[in-house]
């Protein structure tokens, strides 16, 4: 299912009125642009350049410059279309719609990630974006438990079922012991298992954890990292 962007009706918008335009060009007809509609589009571009700005730097800067050169303004009121502009304009914006920026990391998280928690984020709720990547990673490894250790009650604790599954003797092979990288891998993957746990999970469960864009993303890759090496 598609999430939108915080931008979204921006974006939308202003594809609907470049294609308008586009056509115009392409039949050769009259292009006629009211200044209140050059106003509008050009508050369009620059919405959309800032809410792409920490994925897309580049087209936020030539977004910003080509609102500014877009549209030109005679003495006698008339507005005219810089084609050139327009033209740049056209190739940025249809880039964007097939790739939202916002959308593009969630290619590379794990499906089961991003089925909880992707619509969140892109709503602008960080924290609770992050704080369900990590329970869904608990939900894993619960469901885990149940495939390994079959008439076993599952622990109550989070910790006691790391510790069942991936401590070195645990139940959940997924890297080669007879190895000394191998060995050291799994001791490491054990360590994260409980450290995201430690550092977000328990802590969320006493109090509301804000955290920032970047640091939900943080959080909600590690729990992505995790989920794949439950897959193996």
């Amino acid at each position: 299912m598609a999430m939108k962007a915080k931008y979204e009706n921006e974006l939308r918008s202003l594809q609907s009125w470049i294609n308008n335009v586009n056509n115009g060009l392409v039949s050769g007809m009259p292009i006629v642009i009211d200044p209140g509609s050059a106003n509008n589009t050009c508050y369009q571009i620059n919405t959309v350049a800032n809410g792409i700005e920490g994925e897309y730097p580049f087209y936020t800067k030539e977004l910003k410059n080509i609102s500014t050169n877009l549209f030109k303004s005679p003495a006698y009121g008339a507005v005219s279309l810089n084609t050139t502009a327009f033209g740049e304009l056209f190739i940025i914006i249809h880039h964007i719609v097939q790739e939202s920026v916002d959308m593009a990391i969630w290619r590379e998280i794990h499906p089961r990630i991003t089925g909880i928690c992707q619509g969140l984020f892109c709503d602008g709720y960080y924290d609770s974006a992050a704080e369900k990547a990590v329970k869904e990673v608990e939900s894993r490894l619960r469901e885990l438990f149940q495939i390994l250790k079959p008439g076993i009650t599952v622990p109550a604790k989070v910790g006691d079922i790391i510790g069942a599954l991936l401590s070195e003797n645990g139940a959940y092979q997924f890297a080669d012991l007879s190895t000394t990288s191998g060995k050291d891998y799994r001791r490491g993957i054990y360590s994260l298992f409980e450290g995201i746990f430690a550092a977000y999970r328990n802590p969320s469960a006493h109090e509301n954890l804000p955290c920032t864009k970047r640091e939900a993303m943080e959080q909600i890759m590690l729990a992505s990292q995790l989920m794949y090496v439950l897959d193996k």
